[in-house]
């Protein structure tokens, strides 16, 4: 009988997803699965190429879909994507909705999965909790919503649930538009503008293609100790002025961090813009990523440095890419 068992990946073609695929289809004793609604697609094509990866399709608003494609699995590494629903064209809060729906999909046929031993659950801490009647961050609400819901509708599987928060890719310099600096004409100088202090200091969740999936692993070694706790997907904070300091040591262009209004940003990159700039303005108000009793340690779960790639590194192995150019 085979001692190898199964994780089921969701968000297999994504970041979060993809750098779990990434570490655990190389770690002993497990085989990936990977979910995706597409096996299509070029992405998911990618990932079965080595042979070392099953894709399977799925549909996050069909539960039954979800049961077939964890079966068998030891456990599942749960995330949603609120951006998605956002970008085509749901508010905030109907993108919460959906969120929130899926989250609870994936829960429930994680729940009806008999071999499931470890649930992993892909969350954020909420401003409407922490900060309530002064602020909302929808696409962090509603998966803390999830979590409520786990603890109170499915009590068994929270009793083998790990909570991650992930902190900021320092790939949205590259990626995403709202985050990149962009040369300004005449002087060549290049702007990120940002609708926060430059010296507000954030969460850095480092190399998306590798530390996702040092977290996954390792919580999956460490068992029971890990269930029902809360750990934070990094090990660095830093200011933007920092990060930006850093990048322009790494790519030589000289560049500044250009604080603007939530309204400006608003109206620069509409919905998406009030949703980062209230995210942002939640860091300022408090650290959403506070350290509590229901936390375990990166050092509890023999996560240490030397592994995990942080800021710096990510940077530079973008630049090497010729992102920056």
């Amino acid at each position: 009988m085979s001692d190898v068992k199964i994780i089921a990946v969701t968000g297999a073609t994504g970041a979060q997803g993809g750098g779990v695929v990434n570490m655990l289809k190389k770690t002993a004793g497990w085989r990936v699965r990977a979910i995706t609604r597409k096996p299509e697609s070029e992405a998911a094509k990618k990932l079965a190429a080595d042979g070392l990866v099953e894709v399977v399709r799925a549909d996050f608003d069909d539960e039954e879909s979800l049961v077939r494609a964890f079966e068998g699995a030891a456990a599942v590494f749960a995330v949603t994507n609120w951006w998605e629903a956002l970008f085509s064209g749901k508010s905030q809060w109907e993108a919460g909705e959906i969120e929130e729906r899926h989250g609870m999909n994936l829960a429930r046929a994680a729940a009806r999965t008999p071999t499931l031993e470890h649930y992993l659950w892909s969350t954020q801490p909420s401003a409407k909790r922490r900060l309530p009647g002064r602020l909302e961050t929808p696409h962090m609400d509603y998966k803390a919503n999830v979590d409520d819901r786990i603890k109170a509708e499915l009590p068994d599987l929270a009793r083998k649930t790990t909570y991650l928060y992930f902190g900021y890719y320092p790939q949205n310099m590259a990626y995403f538009p709202l985050l990149k600096p962009f040369q300004l004409p005449g002087n060549g100088q290049y702007v990120q503008l940002l609708a926060t202090d430059p010296e507000a200091k954030i969460l850095l969740a480092g190399d998306m293609s590798i530390n996702p999936g040092i977290w996954v692993r390792q919580a999956l070694a460490t068992g029971a100790p890990a269930f029902g706790r809360y750990a934070n997907v990094a090990l660095e904070r830093w200011s933007f002025r920092q990060m930006m300091d850093k990048w322009s040591e790494i790519t030589g262009k000289r560049g500044v961090v250009v604080q603007v209004t939530e309204e400006a940003w608003t109206r620069l990159w509409g919905p998406a813009g009030t949703e980062l700039a209230w995210q942002f303005k939640f860091g300022e108000l408090c650290d959403p990523w506070a350290v509590r009793d229901d936390f375990i340690s990166p050092e509890e779960l023999g996560i240490g440095p030397d592994e995990v790639v942080g800021f710096e590194g990510t940077i530079k192995g973008l630049a090497s890419l010729g992102l920056f150019d």
